[in-house]
């Protein structure tokens, strides 16, 4: 009788851990696209800059990453949030822009120095393009 119980539970656990494995994809596959389109972009200079995913929201087939980019040996920092779409089994990055706008106009800006100037009066790190 008892095996009959254990069952049940044994593919419910397996079911959440099927769905616990399809977020960590998701995640990771956000993170190489996110890669692949920074590396496809030939006016960033990758090199002078540390980058940190510091947050991924997935719904459904849409997704948005916060990506922090810090200007190597330099205090300039600047976020970024990208919007990204699944297309098939894969993600592709549809747009970018700086965190902070419609709030704070101050966050996402880069803080320190070097770097072109941005529109708003911020300050990008060295070698990143504007953003649009």
């Amino acid at each position: 009788m008892n095996r009959w119980h254990v069952l049940p539970v044994l593919a419910l656990f397996c079911a959440l851990a099927g769905g616990c494995s399809k977020t960590a994809s998701d995640q990771d596959a956000i993170r190489a696209s996110i890669e692949k389109h920074l590396n496809g972009r030939a006016d960033l200079n990758l090199s002078v800059m540390d980058r940190e995913i510091k947050q991924i929201s997935v719904n459904g087939d849409h997704a948005s990453a916060q990506v922090e980019f810090r200007l190597k040996g330099g205090d300039a920092k600047m976020d970024i949030e990208y919007a990204l779409e699944r297309q098939g089994n894969e993600w592709t990055v549809l747009n970018s822009q700086p965190m902070g706008i419609g709030g704070d106009p101050h966050s996402g800006m880069i803080h320190g120095s070097g770097g072109a100037p941005e529109p708003g009066g911020g300050q990008l790190p060295q070698g990143h393009p504007p953003v649009n």
